[in-house]
């Protein structure tokens, strides 16, 4: 199936020429896929509205949905050359199959080709998961101006189920919390359900509202509390849920003991790569450890920038100072929430749950969380070896920040964990 056709609006020539030819692509190629195709229309050249007209469009993706069931997702993206320009190769899972969708940009920021290949991609979705066995369901948590949108994926033919609330690590994260071409949360909420565990994962409040959060001080609290508490209130309206649990991933599990400290309706929490070391070292020894891997040695800027960070981390810098992306007040308000002092207050049921070859987290992290609460007979432990941050597998000792834009899959391993400590304590 081909299909030739191009843009012409002066706006999306400014889009090309702010963010590239990629986001073009892709936000026609998800036009389509939404059924959205006078909007579709209206993005191709006068020559592309001949030979591809909405009816066409209509045709053609009705056609793929009944040879291939529902669109699921786009499980990874590549580029190759085509007489001169970027073909942008967006592989996608349906329930019955895989599809290529070859979309080329020209220099003039316009849609030139437009190609519909089906494809054979072995391992596009993790064996653990089974798509028939669950239902995801479009909902918004909280309310006002900081409405944000969320999935909650539910486990097929079950009366009562346990319910995770998925808590992003730092930075503007979709509900996938995807990075490169991986989607980890997306992977944990479908093996969750696949065995009978409810989901709820959200947009961050950075991602959707960012610009505006940029006018105001940043805060733990409204960048990711308040919003979980949302989350949670969502979560027990349901009448099938019958308990929820927290799963914090880095920065996330950092702050998931102090909500849990302050909803009862919180019934567990899970720490997934979470460090024990304050949040300014972590990124500190990050920094250092990314150099070493260039040249062996720090360079001039990191060095600049860790001396920085250091005098903040040792709460020399006032609380309005800019440190990276959000102030020092952040940090400090950050090292005011100690998850191994708050664990220890807590009586409800706690995982911590580490990949040996994580960088960011570390099992020296690990081990600082295993001397301090061992006696704890509500918290667990598990280590999991050679998996990194987001517990996808990885070759050698350590994982590297470029094995974060390769193709992999959450580890099954974390989803068995996850799920059969849930299901001792639901």
């Amino acid at each position: 199936m081909k299909r030739i056709f191009s843009i012409g609006a002066f706006i999306f020539l400014i889009i090309v020429t702010l963010f590239g030819s990629e986001i073009l692509a892709d936000r026609y190629l998800q036009l389509l896929l939404r059924g959205n195709y006078h909007l579709a229309y209206e993005m191709q050249s006068v020559r592309a509205r001949t030979l591809y007209t909405v009816d066409n469009m209509v045709q053609e993706f009705q056609q793929l949905e009944e040879e291939y069931g529902n669109y699921l997702f786009i499980f990874s993206t590549e580029t190759s050359e085509l007489r001169g320009y970027t073909v942008y190769i967006f592989h996608a899972q349906f329930e019955r199959g895989f599809i290529d969708f070859n979309v080329v940009v020209d220099d003039q920021g316009k849609i030139d080709t437009f190609v519909v290949q089906t494809t054979s991609q072995p391992g596009a979705i993790a064996e653990y998961i089974d798509t028939s066995k669950f239902d995801e369901f479009e909902i918004t948590i909280g309310d006002g101006r900081y409405r944000l949108p969320a999935v909650i994926t539910v486990p097929k033919e079950i009366d009562r189920y346990p319910l995770v609330i998925l808590i992003h690590d730092s930075g503007a994260l979709d509900r996938d919390s995807t990075v490169g071409p991986n989607k980890p949360f997306r992977q944990i909420a479908w093996g969750l359900a696949t065995q009978g565990v409810a989901v709820l994962r959200y947009d961050k409040r950075t991602f959707v509202f960012g610009e505006r959060l940029s006018q105001t001080s940043p805060s733990i609290e409204t960048e990711v509390i308040e919003d979980v508490i949302k989350a949670i209130t969502a979560a027990s309206r349901i009448p099938s849920v019958s308990s929820i649990f927290l799963a914090g991933h880095g920065l996330g599990g950092r702050v998931a003991p102090t909500i849990a400290m302050r909803d009862s309706r919180v019934d567990g929490i899970i720490l997934m790569a979470t460090p024990s070391r304050r949040e300014l070292q972590v990124i500190i020894d990050k920094q250092k450890y990314i150099s070493s891997l260039n040249k062996g040695e720090i360079g001039q800027q990191t060095q600049l920038l860790t001396d920085y960070l250091q005098i903040a981390l040792e709460g020399k810098l006032p609380p309005g100072a800019p440190v990276l992306a959000a102030t020092a007040g952040y940090y400090y308000e950050l090292d005011g929430m100690n998850p191994i002092e708050t664990i220890r207050e807590l009586e409800i049921p706690v995982l911590i749950v580490q990949g040996d070859a994580d960088f960011e987290s570390t099992v020296q992290d690990y081990i600082m969380f295993m001397n301090a609460l061992w006696t704890k007979i509500n918290v667990y432990f598990q280590l999991l070896p050679g998996l990194d941050h987001y517990f996808m597998p990885v070759e050698g000792e350590i994982s590297t920040p470029d094995n974060y834009y390769e193709f992999r899959h959450v580890d099954s391993r974390l989803i068995d964990t996850l799920f059969s400590w849930i299901y001792i304590f639901d």
